[in-house]
């Protein structure tokens, strides 16, 4: 997703409007499973999602003195040409266990990701989507996985952190030909294993 799978997988008929639905509902079935004591929020921005131009941001809740939930969305509604098209969206949710105290030191934890892309003419790591080069892939992708992560306190309300999952994501893709009016071949499924997750990101704590 989904981060480092958000970072570069693409979307083609998923509008911006359903994006924000779908984290607005993450965001609210979270809050009302809040502990009415904790207030302590963060806001997060992935600075490699900046780098491969997608727009994104993550809401960190303190459910207890060393546990949090994190949502994180990102979404790429543009392409390059018709024949290059890069477009995303993705979600993903994290229930993280601190080994000291909430926003600060390691975590670790579980995360879900889900998204649809729309992807050609590109080159991806460890052989996924493999003939991205002569084709494109349109479809969905779900998967999890376990993350492991640091924050930093650089001052009282800002956070600096990184964070490196590895996990299961399931592809379920519908092949063409690259461009628009292209040759369809039948739908692909692929079933990748290994890292899912990647971040380097601030966050401002409230």
């Amino acid at each position: 997703m989904i981060e480092y799978i958000g970072g570069i997988f693409g979307i083609l008929t998923i509008s911006a409007g359903r994006m924000r639905r779908i984290l607005l509902a993450a965001i609210f079935m979270l809050c009302c499973g809040l502990n009415a004591n904790s207030q302590q929020m963060a806001i997060h921005n992935n600075l490699l999602f900046d780098l491969s131009g997608d727009l994104s941001m993550g809401m960190e809740f303190a459910l207890k003195p060393r546990t949090t939930v994190e949502v994180y969305g990102t979404i790429r509604p543009w392409k390059e040409s018709e024949s290059s098209v890069n477009k995303h969206w993705a979600v993903q949710a994290q229930y993280r266990l601190w080994t000291c105290q909430k926003f600060n030191g390691f975590y670790w934890g579980p995360y879900m990701h889900a998204g649809e892309y729309n992807l050609s003419n590109a080159s991806l790591p460890f052989g996924l989507l493999k003939g991205l080069k002569s084709h494109r892939y349109e479809g969905w992708m779900i998967g999890g996985g376990i993350g492991c992560g640091y924050q930093y306190a650089v001052s009282t309300h800002w956070n600096v952190g990184a964070e490196l999952g590895l996990g299961y994501t399931y592809f379920r893709s519908k092949k063409f030909d690259c461009g628009t009016c292209s040759t369809y071949y039948g739908y692909d499924n692929y079933n990748y294993w290994l890292f899912s997750k990647g971040s380097v990101y601030i966050s401002y704590i409230f």
